[in-house]
């Protein structure tokens, strides 16, 4: 997406405005400048760039190394969209005028709308000639954009909130930037000032998906109403609606949501997978098994969803159905890493330790930074026996799957465990806490705590957490019985 930024009001000019070329360049001034050079300023005054620039041209006949005319000529043709013969004339004024503000810009702003590679210095030299300058800053931000860098645009963008304040594509780059290097509390003022100047569907998913990654499900869900009423077509929109819903606790609506995420695109592999994962958190997996049977109707090639079927299938006893879709699964995507770890799921749901501890040791050392597969090593080795190097090996595992994911409640769980074994009672405490401050229904988490505490010999800090204990354990039952899913089949609507 090309930006164009205005210096001036004047718009035939682009992003420089003839003041630059009145003032700017040294030793210049309109009063005193020779008849020829009033009549250019005049014809370009008054937009009429073809006369321009043959009065340009015909003075840098007989006067070549004038680097204003040059510069007026480069507005001429630029007033003409003719951007290569600008571009040309403003370096020409630029090896003439090395200081010249108006050609430095000139030749920046054409090298920005020609896409060269020289724009980016040029950029810089007009920084060094007049320093803090926000369109310089903008475009150098749109320029890192279209290299893919991110934090390089943020950066820049961030030095130039008045020039792109109402430039929506500058906006949407710089938001969408501040998403992708996890600043999403920063991302929410720009994506709203965005919907602000263009209210759709796009935007306004935008800044709810900004809302939600900086913790605040309330703002998000608000933002999205207008994309969830009776005539909702934005499959992506239900989908994020249906995710808060159920971080919300609100497993009812974000089934509902979800069904009209996949009515509205059956082919949202997302909305299917999302759905997988709910029906497994809740026990409903035969649900989740049909859900995905839609799924891979609509997109037969797609690894994650014969992924996520086989760990259903495998709560279903079904292994070997399992099986291949594992093997589906990593044949269609041997990058995808878990379908290898869902191997040795399933060789650890028949009791063939060795295998899977051989599968997720090869999987921990190939993907050292996928804190899913550190869990599943580090649980493998959890059963693999009593050895002080097993539970060392064990310990490192969960504890790097903590640290890659620090809201990976199973893999903290896990830590807790281990720790307990290890008899490190106060890192056990510790662990058990942070769970507990991220989900205060975490039964596994306070049950290893009350185990802590009962080996330090708290009698009082014991009995408070078994009271606590069965008041979780007690709510804990309620909703899953409150919310385990329904059995049915997919609407029909769906896969039509």
């Amino acid at each position: 997406m090309t930006l164009i930024y205005r210096r001036t009001r004047i718009p035939a000019l682009g992003i420089f405005g003839l003041w630059l070329l009145l003032f700017a360049l040294p030793q210049l001034s309109r009063a005193a400048a020779p008849p020829q050079k009033q009549e250019i300023y005049q014809l370009l005054e008054m937009h009429r760039y073809p006369q321009a620039e043959q009065s340009a041209s015909a003075y840098l006949a007989a006067n070549p190394g004038d680097c204003s005319v040059n510069a007026m000529l480069g507005l001429a043709l630029r007033g003409q969209q003719k951007l290569e013969p600008a571009y040309k004339a403003f370096r020409a004024a630029m090896n003439r005028c090395p200081k010249s503000l108006a050609a430095a810009e000139g030749a920046a702003e054409t090298a920005f709308l020609l896409n060269r590679p020289e724009a980016k210095g040029l950029l810089v030299t007009v920084l060094a000639l007049r320093p803090g300058d926000e369109t310089s800053y903008a475009m150098l931000g749109a320029i890192d954009v279209r290299s893919g860098n991110c934090a390089g645009a943020v950066e820049n963008y961030a030095k130039a909130p008045n020039s792109i304040n109402q430039n929506a594509a500058a906006l949407r780059q710089y938001g969408g930037c501040l998403l992708a290097v996890d600043k999403a509390a920063e991302a929410v003022p720009v994506l709203t000032q965005l919907l602000s100047l263009k209210d759709d569907s796009a935007n306004r998913l935008a800044l709810a998906q900004a809302q939600s990654k900086a913790g605040d499900s309330k703002a998000a869900l608000a933002t999205l109403q207008p994309l969830l009423g009776a005539g909702a077509n934005d499959s992506n929109a239900l989908l994020l609606a249906a995710q808060l819903a159920e971080a919300n606790e609100n497993t009812p609506q974000a089934v509902a949501w979800l069904r009209k995420a996949i009515e509205v695109d059956p082919q949202n592999v997302d909305a299917y997978l999302f759905f997988s994962e709910l029906s497994f958190n809740h026990g409903s997996f035969k649900i989740g098994i049909d859900f995905l049977n839609l799924g891979i109707g609509q997109l037969p090639k797609e690894a994650r969803l014969y992924l996520a079927r086989g760990v259903l299938e495998v709560q279903t006893s079904q292994t070997e159905k399992a099986l291949l879709d594992f093997e589906e699964a990593h044949r269609l995507d041997p990058k995808l890493s878990f379908a290898k770890d869902a191997q040795g799921m399933l060789f650890s749901q028949k009791h063939d330790s060795a295998a899977a501890l051989a599968i997720f040791e090869q999987q921990s050392k190939l993907h050292p930074n996928d804190a899913m597969v550190q869990y599943l090593y580090a649980e493998a080795l959890s059963e693999a026996g009593e050895r002080r190097e097993t539970l060392e090996k064990a310990l490192v595992a969960a504890t790097r799957a903590v640290k890659l994911e620090p809201g990976y409640q199973a893999a903290r769980d896990l830590l807790c465990v281990l720790l307990l074994r290890h008899n490190d009672l106060n890192a056990v405490i510790e662990q058990a806490e942070e769970a507990l401050r991220r989900d205060p229904y975490d039964e596994a988490a306070l049950y290893q705590e009350l185990l802590a505490e009962s080996r330090l010999k708290h009698t009082e800090r014991t009995q408070a957490l078994v009271k606590r204990l069965q008041v979780v354990k007690a709510h804990n039952q309620q909703a899953k019985t409150k919310y385990l899913l329904q059995e049915g089949q997919p609407s029909s609507s769906a896969s039509e």
